[in-house]
């Protein structure tokens, strides 16, 4: 026998509001975690490179720009009050 779609008119909608609640509760907080680790990522940065905790290398550099680049774009639209 086939599986019948679900055709429960409340399924899809219930679906929805717990997508919105979590991501209202979620969302926030991720983004400006990103939003302020972009700004504070350049300077540790510097700092483990002067203290010598860090050095330039080639992984060193492509993991520090994926990381920026992550943050930057998930801290985009937060806006700090």
């Amino acid at each position: 026998m086939l599986p019948t779609p679900n055709t429960d008119p409340h399924a899809r909608p219930a679906a929805r509001r717990v997508a919105t609640v979590v991501s209202e509760s979620v969302l926030p907080p991720v983004r400006a975690i990103a939003f302020w680790t972009t700004i504070l990522l350049p300077m540790l940065a510097f700092v483990a490179l002067a203290t010598g905790v860090a050095s330039i290398t080639l992984p060193t550099a492509i993991g520090f720009l994926a990381a920026y680049s992550a943050c930057a774009i998930v801290g985009h639209s937060h806006s700090p009050h």
